[in-house]
């Protein structure tokens, strides 16, 4: 798996889409300061999920996204693609290309894709997670940063162990678990009080569900009653009900015979008030009639009167048009005799125009004829000196290439020259160099020499020393022997001393001896003492005997009891103490005089040591320079072989030039003979031409004349003819206001004739419709005597109708109270049991005697629900529910607690795991640590340890590093390049434990030495063969290391720009200090 493709748009200093295309190996990301290049190494960063502004070089997020140029305007979305190559599926994707995308807009809206799919921020850190890539991986090491990884508190560094022994995953697992297990215990908690309360609440509402059942018990069975008594008493209201609908059924009937008789009359008057007003109407409608025919007849006269007024106008209107018409036709006549004089004038002009133009062409064809021979002449001419010009500058090139040889030649010998003096002074060098390393080499050998000699003599020194100490401490052990028995025999002598004293007997005695027995001072009944012959003391001397006994060591041994031998003793021993005295203190003073001896050698050991590493990092940097000056010698002697080749190169072109030089001016002077006879040829056309321009102008002017003339006729005929159109038109229009004119005036005239004839009929239907409206007056008085006499029957009939409607009331009240009552039951028994009777049969029993007796039973038990009191119907559904809760509730419990313990062995499962990933992975970093740190300095030493050893999940990880000839110190008081190469060391330690697919890695040579940068190089191509490396730098060593190459420009302030160059695998670098040589540019 590695990096394929970047793509970015809108970010930073990115304005246009970017891609840049990834290959197995090394990419070096170089260019000047501030073009962007750190650009790059952020937005791997950013699309792999950074969320902190401030490590991306910015104040906010919004940041990233392209802040627009004095050219360019701001964008509003930053987007950044990073594809990965799946083939072997690292990612647990079934896709050869992962595709992870970050989109930023300004308005603070994010979103994250994987292969063109949205998804969440903890989507693609699941993914990424353990693999070693990630926004803090140890595999992005960020410009200036270098020495974070060693500078950063104990417990920090830890993450970067954390990531290369896997265990991220482990420990995000953890911390959910642990979650998990925190809510799993608070849910305990809850329910537990939970559980608790509805106990509580369970023993209340059993008490209270026993009562609502007997309750109901009782309450069911007035159910029973009352409903019972409700159908009886349905039955006899219903059976009221009955009659009363069949008397209301009959009043009913005659209401209806009497309301018939009066809706006839109704009629009867209706069709009355109908004729009366028909009549009436009639009458205003001849009179509206008559109105409108006088009006009709008025506005006939007038219209009449208007068009005898209109014919006057046309009249005299026609007399002047047909004077206007008798005109024109006049004007018209002379209009075509102008006419036809004009059209044979323009024809003569016309005959005359084609001559002379016909005469025009042909001297226009001859003068193209003499113009195109000049031309061809001039383009020939022109042609020649192009290549005169061509011949003059291949002339002046040929001479530049001769003096540009010689010169060169020139330059080259001189430098051959120099390069020698260069090579001798090199050759003189490296012999100094070489006398100088073999010096310093014997001085090391001497060095090494005198080190082993003093090595030697400490050993020797030592050996003695040891000696010296063993008989000194046999001398003490021989000192403290005697004066434990000189004590002994002090002691002894001053027991037999008192003895002596105390009797007198015994002292005389020489030979005697004193057994003491083995048995403890208190339980001595008294001391025998052998003598000669035998006597026995009493209890009083038990004290001087036990004392005795503790003076001699618990045991019993004969004395003698001669002090003189005793005195003599004591001075033997005496004598014996200071000579063993005199001799421990000779060997004391030589032990300090060889201790001082050793310590003296062992400095001289140290400066010798000291001297030596001088010495040999003298040889190494004398090794160096005689490299160098070997490379320097080998660069000269090849420099001197290329320039021998490029002098005998540069004396076979000169001599080419030279051949060349003289081809051109051959050719220079047929060219210039070519041109002069071209130029004669020009000057006889251009005679010609000039006669026969002369000739043309002459026609050309007899022909403009002729057109002049011909326009100005062809202007005189059109206008002639406009007018002579305009003028017959005009006689068409008079014409046809002629004929319109008398059109008009004959309606006119029959307009008049048809309003007179519509005036006299408008009067005779005025004095027929008068007549018509006296006979209608005298209908309508007739027909309003009888409408009179038909209201007097109506009003009779209608009192007997409201006696019979009243009846009707009265029956219907009473059955309203009925069905009251009716209602009043079934609203009751709804009320009440939520028993609607209209649904319930009818009981067939003794009503009177039934309702009684179910009377009395319904109000026994009323007093018996009455005695229960309050009583909780909903307890019973209330304990149902709480006791389902109650058991899901316990069944809740059981689970949490079952889900706790596996909870609890999930992560101690993880902590083992976590723990046996991690120490393996920390031993192994800490071995190649020490590897690669001794590798990077050429010795030393660094050790890596954890802080508590006890709980290594969670211990911080302490690092001493002590690079050669220091003491082993912490790493934060190393110096800048010391804190760099350690921290390299550590990074390339935990890419061989745990190689992470990619690197990327931003200026951290910048605090390197050359030879450092080329140790760092050889590490870098030797972890290139499995992982792939991203290299933003500025070093000439570390980019010759590169595959590929991008550069960074800024052709235009504040837009970076990427120009990428591939290595060609297939040339060797010879030498990396000479600039790469086989580059093929690639356009990106």
């Amino acid at each position: 798996m590695y990096f394929k493709k970047l793509e970015l748009i809108g970010f930073k200093s990115f304005y246009d889409k970017t891609t840049l295309q990834f290959e197995p190996g090394i990419t070096a990301v170089v260019g000047p300061n501030g073009c962007g290049k750190s650009n790059i190494f952020d937005s791997i960063r950013w699309v792999l999920g950074e969320q902190s502004a401030k490590s991306l070089r910015g104040s906010d997020m919004q940041d990233v996204i392209f802040s627009g140029t004095d050219a360019k305007e701001p964008l509003g979305m930053a987007e950044v693609t990073l594809t990965f190559d799946n083939e072997k599926r690292f990612f647990n994707i079934d896709h050869p290309e992962v595709n992870i995308t970050r989109r930023l807009f300004r308005s603070g809206e994010s979103e994250y894709m994987l292969n063109k799919t949205s998804v969440r921020l903890k989507d693609i850190l699941d993914l990424l997670l353990g693999t070693g890539i990630g926004a803090e991986s140890y595999s992005i090491v960020a410009q200036g940063k270098i020495d974070m990884v060693l500078s950063s508190r104990p417990e920090d560094r830890r993450l970067v162990f954390d990531e290369a022994s896997g265990i991220t995953k482990y420990k995000a697992q953890k911390r959910e678990t642990t979650r998990r297990l925190e809510e799993t215990e608070q849910n305990l908690l809850r329910v537990n009080d939970i559980i608790t309360e509805v106990k509580r609440q369970i023993s209340s509402l059993e008490r209270q569900a026993n009562k609502a059942r007997k309750y109901k018990e009782v309450f069911e069975e007035l159910k029973d009653k009352e409903t019972c008594l409700a159908l009886l008493q349905k039955t006899q209201l219903l059976a009221q009900k009955r009659a009363l609908l069949a008397q209301i059924e009959e009043l009913e009937s005659q209401e209806g015979i009497l309301q018939e008789t009066i809706h006839q009359l109704e009629q009867a008057i209706a069709s009355r008030q109908g004729e009366l007003k028909a009549h009436e109407e009639n009458k205003i409608a001849i009179r509206n009639q008559i109105l409108n025919l006088e009006n009709q007849a008025i506005r006939s006269k007038e219209h009449a009167r208007f068009n005898r007024e209109r014919i006057t106008e046309l009249d005299e209107n026609l007399k002047y048009l047909v004077t206007q018409s008798e005109q024109i036709k006049a004007r018209i006549e002379l209009d075509e005799e102008k006419l036809k004089s004009l059209r044979e004038e323009f024809a003569g002009l016309e005959n005359a125009i084609a001559e002379k133009s016909a005469i025009l062409s042909e001297k226009e064809v001859k003068i193209n004829e003499i113009s195109l021979a000049i031309k061809n002449s001039l383009d020939s001419i022109s042609q020649s000196k192009k290549s005169i010009m061509e011949l003059v500058s291949d002339i002046s090139h040929a001479k530049n290439e001769i003096s540009d040889f010689n010169a060169k030649r020139e330059i080259h010998l001189a430098r051959e020259k120099r390069l020698e003096i260069e090579k001798a002074k090199v050759y003189e060098e490296k012999a100094i160099t070489e006398a100088s390393l073999n010096t310093v080499t014997k001085e090391v050998e001497d060095i090494k020499g005198e080190v082993g000699g003093i090595q030697r003599k400490i050993i020797s020194l030592k050996t003695e020393w040891e000696q010296e100490k063993v008989s000194l401490a046999q001398i003490n052990a021989s000192m403290d022997g005697l004066e434990k028995e000189k004590l002994t025999l002090e002691s002894h002598k001053e027991f037999l001393g008192k003895l002596k004293n105390k009797y007198e007997d015994i002292s005389e005695v020489s030979n005697a001896v004193i057994y003491l027995d083995k048995m403890p001072a208190e339980d001595l009944s008294g001391l025998v003492v052998k003598i000669k012959d035998r006597m026995s003391m009493g209890l009083e001397d038990k004290v001087v005997f036990a004392q005795a006994q503790f003076k001699l060591s618990g045991e019993a041994k004969p004395v003698e009891l001669d002090t003189h031998a005793i005195n003599e003793k004591l001075a033997k021993i005496k004598d014996s103490l200071e000579i063993l005295k005199t001799e421990r203190h000779q060997k004391e003073t030589i032990i300090e005089e060889q201790g001082k001896t050793i310590a003296s050698l062992q400095e001289d050991l140290r400066n010798k040591e000291i001297t030596l590493a001088n010495k040999e990092s003298a040889r190494t940097t004398i090794l160096e320079q005689f490299s160098k000056i070997k490379d320097e010698e080998d660069l000269i002697v090849m420099e001197l072989a290329d320039i021998q080749k490029e002098i005998s190169v540069l004396g076979d072109n000169l001599k080419v030039a030279q051949a060349h030089w003289e081809s051109c001016n051959d050719e220079h002077r047929k060219t210039e003979d070519r041109i002069k006879a071209e130029e004669e040829s020009i000057s006889k056309n251009a005679k010609l031409r000039e006669e026969t321009l002369v000739l043309i102008t002459q026609t050309k002017t007899e022909l403009d004349s002729l057109r002049k003339r011909l326009v100005s006729d062809e202007a005189t005929l059109k206008i002639l003819q406009d007018s002579f159109s305009q003028e017959k038109n005009n006689l068409s229009n008079i014409e046809k206001q002629i004929l319109e004119g008398q059109t008009r005036k004959e309606s006119m005239e029959k307009e008049i004739a048809e309003c007179l004839s519509s005036i006299e009929e408008a009067n005779r239907e005025i004095q027929q419709q008068k007549m018509f409206l006296k006979d209608i007056e005298v209908r309508f008085m007739e027909a309003s005597k009888g409408f009179s006499n038909t209201v007097k029957k109506i009003d009779s009939d209608k009192e007997e109708l409201d006696t019979i409607k009243n009846r009707v009331y009265e029956s219907q009240m009473q059955l309203k109270d009925i069905e009251y009552k009716y209602a009043s039951v079934r609203e009751r028994m709804l009320a009440a049991y939520k028993v609607d009777v209209e649904g319930l049969e009818e009981p067939v029993t003794d009503t009177d005697k039934d309702t009684d007796g179910l009377s009395q039973e319904i109000e026994s038990l009323k007093a018996k629900v009455d005695s229960y009191g309050t009583v909780n119907l909903v307890a019973i559904e209330e304990y149902d529910e709480l006791k389902k809760r109650y058991d899901f509730l316990i069944q809740q419990q059981n689970d949490l607690l079952s889900s706790k313990e596996a909870l609890h062995q999930a992560i101690l499962k993880i902590n083992r795991t976590t723990k046996q990933m991690f120490l393996e992975t920390f031993e192994k970093v800490r071995l190649e640590f020490r590897n690669y740190f001794r590798l990077l300095f050429n010795g030393g030493d660094a050790q890596i340890f954890l802080v508590d050893e006890h709980d290594p999940l969670e211990s911080g990880i302490e690092i001493i590093c002590r690079p050669p000839g220091k003491k082993l110190q912490n790493v934060l008081l190393l110096s800048g390049g010391e804190k760099s190469l350690s921290a390299i060391a550590l990074i390339f330690a935990i890419f061989k434990v745990k190689p992470a697919p990619f690197c990327i890695l931003d200026e951290i040579d910048a605090a390197l030495d050359e030879a450092n940068v080329d140790r760092f190089s050889r590490l870098l191509q030797e972890f290139a063969g499995h992982s792939q490396f991203i290299v933003i730098t500025h070093n000439k060593r570390t980019i010759t290391n590169a595959d590929v190459m991008y550069g960074i420009t800024m052709e235009e302030s504040g837009l970076s720009k990427i120009v990428s160059v591939k290595f060609s695998k297939d040339l060797e670098r010879k030498d990396k200090k000479k600039e790469p040589e086989g580059l093929v540019p690639e356009p990106v």
